[in-house]
């Protein structure tokens, strides 16, 4: 929910030094970018260090497109290079730029754009950087000194290259060489080596229910009008906490053990857990992160919430971006997770956390429509949570063209509220959608504000929770974590990875206890 914005630059010139460049490349890369914004905290960020043309197979061809040396800087030029869309007739997913460059340590900062052309420049944001930061706020990628600065392009990428051609710009760095990779090429990194394909997962056999646990009791959940119902057909609400982004590394990841979600069961009352996943940020799934790891921490927790017979909720945690930047990425992964938990009711999806500057209409709702039957094909009745635009807050904009029940049923729309920036007006907002036959989802909210640090409030708190009990609203605190912020439910000077007590709690997280405490699990 964060909202902070950094200082950069905000214009990028136009160029007309054209390069020649070799096609012909397979598809088969993720999308991916880099971002710098994380829910609810802001951490530092940055990529990988793979060298852009190292781990290539036999298959792979890098050839030398441009070199010479083109010193830009502050005080001087920027850098205008395009390349004509006649070089790129043979382009697919997988193809890669590499730009070799110096940054200038005198330059007030340092900036690339990867763009096409057509009639004014557009900036290439869906692919995966190597060496660089990408600037969400402002655009651009911020190379990291290490050499070169790739980007690999999708297959959206590629269809504007061969219209409209490439156009390279920036600001303080000086240009040495500039090459493309084509062919199969891995490009040594780990955000493409680790992929695999639902054809390499099997699928789990059903698990045994745990007598008397939430899901032995309630069973698959189904979505009918505005409710979540139980498999018995009753209204059901499902509560607990979210996870920090499991890819920002084990301080984080820790809290994904087998005795954390006992203690969330048995002592703290709740019946479901939020794992969260983030494609774009810092160590991000299509950002540098390893995949199998990640992947491996995510399908151990949906083990560990399953012996519990908890409900468990796989969040695409797209953050502050068009979720279709990450869409094909969105579609392997949560299809590998459904494939191989399709007898495992517990598992619901929430394929889009909180995305901005996309409208329902024309970018999230066809989001929806190209993700939602990556999970259908294996897990047909699971339900999924679909985000809404302005960090999911225009809960109202579903409600004039839903996601049709009839080819997409089992959907419930997602709002975010933080208690102290989210108050009368915006309870208001999820009443009225409710009451429109909307099925809300909170998967997440925070007692503070929407920084996530500073400003907790009990009582508008508990306006919300009041809300959320009476109207059988699902709500997910962020976050089941110790970082030293409001949001945050440990306390930063705790250790402990389970059996947390109050004084281990921080004020907020003792106030979420006690919320969950008198719900009916």
């Amino acid at each position: 929910m964060k909202r902070i914005l950094r200082n950069a630059a905000a214009l990028f010139a136009a160029g007309t030094i054209v390069l020649s460049a070799l096609a012909g490349c397979t598809s088969g890369s993720e999308e991916a970018e880099n971002t710098t914004q994380t829910n609810g905290s802001e951490d530092d960020s940055s990529t990988s260090s793979n060298n852009g043309t190292s781990g290539a197979n036999s298959a792979s061809s890098t050839t030398d497109a441009w070199s010479g040396w083109k010193d830009f800087n502050d005080s001087s030029s920027w850098v205008n290079i395009t390349i004509d869309k006649s070089y790129f007739s043979s382009f697919e997913a997988g193809c890669k730029i590499d730009v070799y460059l110096t940054k200038d340590s005198s330059a007030s900062y340092n900036k690339l754009k990867f763009n096409y052309q057509g009639s004014s420049w557009t900036e290439m944001t869906g692919g995966s950087y190597t060496n660089g930061t990408y600037d969400s706020t402002y655009g651009g990628v911020e190379p990291n000194g290490a050499t070169p600065l790739s980007y690999t392009v999708t297959a959206s990428d590629a269809t504007n290259l061969k219209s409209y051609g490439f156009a390279l710009n920036g600001y303080g760095v000086s240009v040495s060489k500039i090459t493309l990779t084509t062919g199969t090429s891995s490009s040594g990194s780990s955000s493409s080596s680790s992929s695999t394909t639902t054809s390499d997962v099997e699928t789990k056999v059903e698990p045994t229910s745990v007598t008397g646990t939430p899901y032995a009791n309630h069973g698959k959940l189904k979505v009918s009008g505005a409710n979540l119902l139980d498999e018995k057909g009753e209204k059901y609400m499902l509560y607990g906490f979210s996870t920090h982004g499991l890819n920002f590394g084990d301080e984080f990841s820790r809290y994904v053990n087998e005795d954390a979600f006992a203690t969330l069961v048995d002592n703290f009352n709740t019946n479901c857990i939020r794992l969260v996943l983030y494609p774009k940020d810092y160590n991000g799934y299509c950002n540098g992160g390893d995949q199998s790891a990640l992947k491996t921490i995510m399908k151990n927790g949906i083990e560990y919430a399953t012996k519990k017979g908890m409900y468990v909720l796989v969040d695409w945690h797209v953050h502050n971006y068009n979720p279709q930047e990450t869409q094909d990425a969105a579609k392997t992964f949560l299809a590998e997770i459904a494939k191989e938990y399709a007898n495992y009711g517990n598992v619901l999806y929430e394929i889009c956390n909180e995305p901005t500057n996309s409208p329902w209409d024309s970018a999230i709702k066809p989001y929806a429509e190209e993700v939602i039957p990556a999970i259908r094909k294996y897990a047909p009745d699971a339900v999924v949570i679909v985000g809404t635009n302005t960090w999911s807050q225009d809960i109202e904009e579903p409600l004039s063209n839903p996601l049709d029940p009839a080819t997409y049923g089992n959907v419930m729309y997602t709002f975010h509220f933080y208690a102290n920036s989210h108050t009368d007006s915006y309870r208001s907002r999820v009443e009225s959608a409710v009451n429109s036959g909307l099925p809300v989802f909170i998967t997440e909210f925070g007692t503070c504000d929407a920084s996530g640090n500073g400003g907790f409030n009990s009582s508008e708190s508990a306006s919300w929770f009041s809300l959320c009990e009476k109207y059988n609203i699902s709500h997910m605190n962020w976050s089941l974590s110790s970082k030293g912020e409001t949001a945050s439910a440990i306390q930063s000077s705790c250790s402990k990875t389970s059996g947390w007590t109050s004084s281990d709690l921080t004020e907020s997280g003792n106030l979420v206890v006690e919320h969950f405490k008198t719900l009916a699990r």
